[in-house]
């Protein structure tokens, strides 16, 4: 099945070739000066895979506006087309433009084929941003984040195929061919659009039937439209785009309510887990540790969780990033919602967030659980201390008065 799979791809995309004309666009070259040598940014640029091609995961913010929609195209791919230049001072210019090639379905079948789709220019300065970035070894601005204040290409408007059919009709004859070889090429084409119609019907099955029987279990499906995709596990952080239902990306890590993904290439992103579906494995491992905590704590829920920064004037933790809890108190009794049941809960979602810290991003420097209850309350503590407690290193009691408690009686148990 492999091997038919790899000739009707073959078949396929040479044919569709002889199609509708391609809506060739206006190509923009972007450039960018270096200080390192040739040998040394051509490494970077193999490096960031710059050489090969990448799939699009949505044409949303990619593409420049055309003459069509762009809920017609799917299967959308890019390529840079790379030119390294001398520059001052032994430094190295980079010039390159992106190809967007994608498949247009159109209604009528015998105006479908594949397109190339001009650049708005954010896929060429997200990469020079990359390859600095690389280069340098330190963070720059990014310039795709106002590549809506470059004037994005037009698309140039291929009129070959109404030249075409005027000069068919004309009756003054000026065709450059005779009219029985213009006949018979329309035929040939009419043929070899039916013929790669029924190859995209068969090729259609072929990977139905494959995806059915082999597909990666280390792939996450985007289930909400409009998903936003974002730099880090944060709603306050860079916004990369917005993926669309059923797009798939590769699973790296899960932060509770935040998914890690690779989007193409070494590009990695943040999804919210309520907008996607986990692999099997995944999900089992989530619900045995979302089960263990309600199963010891079933006064308590959280309803969210994220990585922002320190919400008080608390010395040790001011002006620093944290690991965020909001827990909700849904139990009745008092014994699983009283002082000390709350104190055992921070403590187990400490430990677990100090676990986790040095692989999140940005790494925390302490842990907070804000109750959202009337007399409910903070607490905090460093992820320092956490660990210390964590490898017996400060005992309990000691480690409750180096944290942070506001109110301190809404974490004090009531004597007995």
């Amino acid at each position: 099945m492999k091997g038919l799979f790899s000739r009707l791809l073959l078949w396929v995309l040479p044919l569709s070739l002889l199609g509708p004309p391609l809506a060739f666009s206006q190509a923009m070259p972007y450039a960018r000066s270096y200080s390192q040598p040739r040998i040394q940014v051509e490494q970077a640029i193999k490096a960031l895979q710059g050489y090969s091609g990448q799939k699009l995961p949505t044409l949303d913010g990619f593409v420049a506006v055309g003459e069509n929609p762009l809920d017609r195209y799917e299967r959308g791919f890019y390529q840079f087309a790379i030119d390294l230049l001398p520059g001052d001072n032994g430094g190295t210019i980079v010039r390159l433009t992106a190809k967007i090639t994608a498949w247009y379905a159109d209604r009528d079948v015998a105006k479908s084929g594949y397109q190339v789709l001009p650049s708005n220019g954010r896929l060429e300065l997200d990469f020079l941003d990359r390859l600095e970035e690389k280069l340098t070894g330190k963070p720059v601005g990014s310039s795709a984040a106002n590549s809506a204040a470059v004037q994005a290409p037009t698309p140039k408007l291929d009129l070959s195929a109404a030249r075409a059919a005027a000069t068919m009709a004309s009756p003054l004859g000026n065709s450059t061919q005779p009219p029985d070889e213009v006949a018979t090429l329309r035929i040939q084409r009419i043929n070899a659009e039916r013929h790669v119609q029924q190859l995209n019907e068969e090729l259609k099955n072929l990977q139905e039937i494959q995806h059915n029987q082999s597909h990666p279990q280390n792939l996450v499906v985007i289930t909400k439209p409009g998903t936003p995709v974002f730099a880090h596990p944060a709603d306050t952080s860079r916004k990369l785009f917005d993926a669309s239902a059923n797009d798939e990306f590769e699973f790296l890590d899960l932060d509770h309510a935040w998914v890690h993904i690779t989007i193409s290439g070494d590009s990695r992103g943040y999804v919210r887990a309520d907008s996607v579906q986990l692999p099997e494995r995944v999900l089992a491992q989530a619900d045995t540790s979302s089960a263990s905590l309600r199963d010891k704590f079933p006064g308590f829920r959280i309803s969210h969780e994220e990585i922002s920064q320190f919400p008080g004037d608390w010395a040790p933790l001011k002006g620093k990033i944290v690991k965020l809890y909001t827990a909700q108190i849904v139990g009745q009794n008092a014994k699983d919602t009283g002082a000390l049941a709350r104190l055992n809960f921070c403590v187990a979602l400490f430990e677990l967030a100090a676990r986790e810290a040095a692989a999140a991003t940005p790494t925390p420097d302490g842990v907070v659980v804000i109750f959202d209850a009337a007399d409910g309350g903070l607490a905090g503590a460093t992820v320092a201390d956490i660990q210390k407690l964590s490898n017996g290193a400060l005992k309990r009691e000691a480690f409750w008065q180096q944290s942070y408690l506001d109110p301190p009686e809404a974490f004090t148990p009531s004597p007995k």
